[in-house]
């Protein structure tokens, strides 16, 4: 076998190497958007699991009205639907700041590995809660307090339509918010670190093979 054949041969392998760690990325991130992220954001599949609703109807019967449930249901749909249309651009940025990463690495040595270590995801994850809390401002403001009317019957008194929606305003401003991005931060976590592992068993395979196949090291010896 001559040379170029040779260094044909070791550049296949680094780019099955490189193409099985962009692959482990957009995996790993359509995991943590498509079923980690959604399910903090639509709609659960009980009722009493509904956080949002629970907490509306708390209120109203704390003070002592009664809601259009159906009102209710339709604005908190479309505040969900709204609240999910970021997470394709969640997974763009992820995936292609990651895979940017990835194709940047340059095989100079045997021993070059391609490495993804926390602070890689630092920007990432930033950005990711950046646009989150935009979402969840935009959201709140476009599909539940200029929506928030259509729920109270006609007849509600004033002074308690105003207290609950600013009673409404303050916890999911506060608490809520906060809860959702804590749950949030917990699922990047869990998928960053399974991410960083992935990469880390890759490297142990890419090496296994360079240091152990008869044909490349034969031909590197002669």
């Amino acid at each position: 076998m001559n040379e170029e054949e040779l260094n044909n041969i070791k550049e296949q392998h680094i780019n099955n190497y490189r193409k099985a760690i962009i692959e482990n990325i957009r995996n790993n991130t359509s995991v943590l958007v498509n079923e980690d992220l959604t399910s903090l954001l639509k709609k659960p599949p009980l009722d009493s699991m509904d956080l949002i609703k629970t907490k509306f109807l708390s209120l109203a019967k704390k003070n002592k009205i009664v809601l259009n449930i159906d009102e209710l249901n339709k604005m908190l749909n479309c505040y969900r639907k709204f609240m999910l249309k970021c997470c394709d651009e969640i997974n763009n940025i992820r995936v292609t700041e990651l895979t940017d990463k990835v194709e940047k690495i340059d095989f100079t040595k045997n021993s070059d590995v391609i490495k993804i270590n926390k602070k890689d995801f630092m920007n990432i994850n930033k950005e990711i809660k950046k646009i989150l809390k935009e979402q969840l401002a935009v959201g709140y403001q476009k599909y539940i307090l200029k929506k928030i009317d259509t729920i109270f019957l006609e007849d509600t008194d004033e002074v308690k339509k105003k207290k609950i929606t600013n009673d409404m305003a303050k916890w999911i401003n506060g608490i809520y918010k906060n809860e959702l991005l804590e749950n949030v931060d917990i699922k990047i976590l869990v998928k960053d670190t399974t991410l960083i592992n992935s990469t880390k068993e890759q490297a142990e395979r890419y090496l296994f093979t360079i240091n152990n196949s008869r044909l490349l090291n034969d031909n590197l010896d002669n």
